[in-house]
């Protein structure tokens, strides 16, 4: 569903649609632009890929940094760009040719990486708006994604960055598309799905609409220059869709602070707080239980995706002190509004090894690109698949979607890793850890291949836990220790386990 933003004086209305709305008299936008890499078609990562494959072969990395200095800009901007932070002796003019050609050639050898539900979306508000695409990308880029698409014959105008003088974040490229299409700015909608391109809309008064890319997030800050938000782009309606009450201004220097989820660290010291951390868990953990780890030779010290079962509080601590240092482990999570409120959140902040992320999600953005940095620097991370506590320690819950995308995103292995025995933490007793075989993630992360791996997931965290006897209450002290930070969706174990029983 579409999110409106209610940010004077710039507001954006989303409205039932009716038959009026189909014949423009109560929607007041008359035309449609939309961005290509990332809206249609999920080449970002073809753009990355590329242009990491250039720097190696010039001996340099591409990071991601490099990667959000170049985005939007047009083929002049961003050649120069790559020259000068990767310290090249080359001309922009080489380095342009060697990355459209690499882009092309993706094209032609693969056919478009088209986006779920795009080519139809377009198609669909086509034959209500016109439509115009506006991309920073080369046009012989354009037209070979246009070709792989069919969508050659679907706009009414087709702008690339490099027609006019400057690139995205100023908005002569939207204007421009405007121009041809015979609108006027502010009653155009502008469908993009980065920062750069969100701020170009807004500066050419057009009302602008954010369709998050899941393989390459925008970056931080994008939401604060969209009117409205979507998921995907089948939910678009422009017809629906009230302008935004805005006059063209000059792009934003930079974008507004993102409130952060805990306190800022320096990284130096979130590594010496990650290893004391770990080393004191090992000490306390087998201070209190015998944990034993199975099947380590499940894991190959590579870049990884880590999915447990979760039936206690101490799951991650179990974990920190079982799991090998290397590579470095950082948990997703957990879901909190406040990291600086509460004991445990403060705790496990300090830590290092989170990366938290808001109930409501509207931090999701910085907490993907949080899990790149980790899975780019060789760490892994582990996700509490289910997200919350089950009481049972022979059955597994539905899995959230999570830990298969950023899995197929990031394109590493997704390994099931089963907790036995902490439904009840009890002095002196047997904690297994048991990893089960890597899945290995196929093609891109699309709604057909998240479900499937999740499902994948899921069976195979039922098979390691499906014999798995339950345990019984420990003394006293085992109880307050087990249940102190338990939280129970249902208000109390009782409750979650008559619940269970009921599914």
């Amino acid at each position: 569903m579409a999110r409106a933003r209610a940010r004077p004086p710039a507001v954006a209305e989303v409205g039932a649609a009716s038959d009026a709305d189909a014949g423009g008299a109560r929607s007041s936008i008359r035309a449609v632009i939309f961005d290509l890499d990332g809206v249609l078609v999920d080449s970002e990562i073809w753009w990355d890929e590329v242009r990491s494959d250039f720097a190696a072969r010039n001996g340099r990395a591409w990071t991601v940094e490099d990667r959000h200095a170049v985005m939007g800009a047009n083929s002049r901007q961003w050649s120069a760009t790559m020259r000068d932070r990767l310290g090249l002796d080359l001309d922009g003019a080489t380095i342009e040719a060697a990355i459209v050609d690499g882009m092309v050639d993706r094209y032609e050898r693969e056919g478009p990486p088209t986006i779920e539900g795009a080519v139809e979306a377009v198609r669909r508000i086509a034959a209500v708006r016109p439509v115009a695409l506006a991309s920073s990308s080369h046009r012989r880029v354009i037209d070979a994604a246009l070709a792989a698409t069919g969508l050659e014959d679907a706009f009414g105008a087709v702008v690339s960055s490099d027609e006019v003088a400057h690139g995205k974040p100023e908005p002569d490229v939207f204007l421009e598309a405007a121009r041809r299409l015979g609108v006027e700015p502010r009653s155009t909608l502008v469908v993009e799905d980065s920062f750069n391109g969100l701020r170009a809309g807004q500066a050419a008064g057009m009302t602008t609409v954010l369709v998050p890319n899941r393989s390459v997030p925008p970056a931080a800050g994008a939401e604060a220059f969209a009117d409205i938000v979507i998921d995907r782009l089948s939910e678009l309606d422009p017809t629906t869709v009230r302008p935004a009450r805005r006059q063209a201004v000059s792009p934003r220097p930079a974008a507004p602070p993102v409130r952060p989820v805990g306190p800022a660290v320096a990284p130096w010291r979130r590594t010496l707080r990650t290893w004391l951390s770990r080393i004191v868990t090992w000490i306390v953990v087998r201070s209190w239980v015998r944990p034993r780890l199975e099947g380590k030779d499940r894991l190959s010290g590579s870049p990884a995706i880590y999915c447990f079962n979760h039936l206690n509080w101490a799951d991650p601590f179990v974990l920190m002190a079982i799991l090998p240092m290397r590579p470095r482990l950082t948990f997703f999570g957990p879901r909190e509004e406040d990291m600086t409120v509460g004991g445990r959140n403060r705790l496990m902040t300090w830590t290092g090894a989170t990366i938290p992320y808001r109930p409501g999600k509207n931090d999701l953005i910085e907490a993907t690109r949080r899990v790149h940095a980790v899975i780019d620097a060789g760490g892994v991370v582990a996700i509490a698949g289910e997200g919350r506590i089950r009481p049972f320690e022979n059955q597994v819950g539905p899995l959230n979607e999570g830990a298969a995308y950023f899995a197929l995103r990031e394109r590493v292995p997704l390994i099931p890793v089963a907790i036995h025995g902490t439904s009840w933490i009890g002095f002196g007793r047997r904690i297994r850890v048991v990893v089960g075989r890597p899945l290995e993630p196929t093609g891109r992360p699309s709604r057909e291949r998240i479900d499937e791996l999740t499902a994948a997931c899921r069976a195979s965290l039922l098979e390691l836990v499906r014999n798995e006897p339950e345990r019984l209450p420990p003394g006293r002290l085992g109880r307050w220790i087990t249940e102190k930070f338990n939280d129970w969706p249902e208000g109390s174990r009782a409750a979650a386990e008559a619940a269970e029983r009921l599914e």
